[in-house]
């Protein structure tokens, strides 16, 4: 299948009637945020420029170095700053750094979500291309007004991007890591579907009290999850304040004898906000 062709459509997947509530009354949507610890959305309608560019570079991520091949995870970073006080709020890429053999790279810090004592992860950088997408910045830029509690440190707030695909065929699940509920040590974290295959069951999100954290689903105690949903149609979204919710998301398996033969994937945009007390 031509994915790139087919997410060219302005009418992609115009026959799923999303529950998500399209609603940009950016108070409404942070209140609910600062009271529950999550919510779910509708991210505002994509150019059609950018989403040509945004699926030209899913389709080029390289392997998860930091997870096993078997897991079929795929993923590039990039990492930016938001200046509060500035009167036009908007992202300021960071540079990359090259490897030995000269391919960009972009460090990713943990935060507190790793035991590691050295908590950067250099992934492959998101290209220069993408980066400059009219809707992206727009996107990362909507997703920093519905923060709170950031701007009063006077501080730069530092953005994490991260473009991840999941591939499954009959035979192999596409496992996102950690495969428990976790928080990703980040205040928080906006997560935006830009593709998902209609050959794949799984892929949905469950999310829980911080209780529940390093649990693996089958241990939780029901009673302690808030919710659970599946990301269906391009850029259904949602967002959690991590001191007030652990999540997980199940794998995504290609359904057996489908008619369509090609991969089954799940393509994401995540987005996370954190002040500048880290090493970037």
């Amino acid at each position: 299948m031509l994915v790139e062709e087919n997410l060219a459509t302005k009418d992609i997947l115009s026959n799923y009637q999303s529950p998500f509530t399209y609603d940009f009354k950016f108070s409404t949507l942070k209140e609910s945020l600062r009271q529950n610890g999550f919510i779910q959305y509708k991210a505002s309608d994509i150019d059609i420029e950018s989403k040509i560019t945004i699926a030209r570079e899913f389709k080029a991520l390289e392997q998860d170095p930091f997870s096993a091949a078997e897991n079929h995870r795929f993923i590039r970073y990039g990492n930016a700053l938001i200046l509060p006080w500035e009167k036009q709020i908007r992202p300021i890429w960071l540079p990359t750094t090259l490897s030995e053999d000269g391919q960009e790279l972009s460090g990713y810090d943990q935060g507190n979500n790793t035991s590691e004592q050295d908590s950067i992860r250099y992934f492959n950088a998101l290209s220069q291309n993408v980066k400059l997408s009219l809707y992206l910045n727009q996107l990362i830029t909507e997703d920093y007004a519905l923060t709170f509690g950031l701007k009063e440190y006077y501080l730069p707030i530092y953005v994490g991007i991260h473009f991840v695909k999941l591939t499954s065929d009959v035979q192999n699940l596409g496992i996102n890591m950690p495969d428990s509920f976790h928080q990703d040590g980040k205040p928080f974290t906006f997560a935006h579907l830009f593709y998902r295959s209609s050959n794949i069951t799984g892929g949905e999100n469950y999310i829980a009290s911080p209780s529940e954290k390093n649990k693996r689903l089958e241990d939780v105690n029901a009673e302690n999850i808030y919710t659970h949903f599946t990301l269906k149609n391009i850029l259904d979204s949602f967002a959690m304040h991590h001191s007030s919710v652990c999540h997980y998301v199940s794998p995504i398996q290609k359904i057996p004898n489908n008619q369509l033969n090609y991969l089954g994937e799940r393509w994401v945009i995540l987005i996370d906000f954190s002040l500048t007390k880290q090493k970037i």
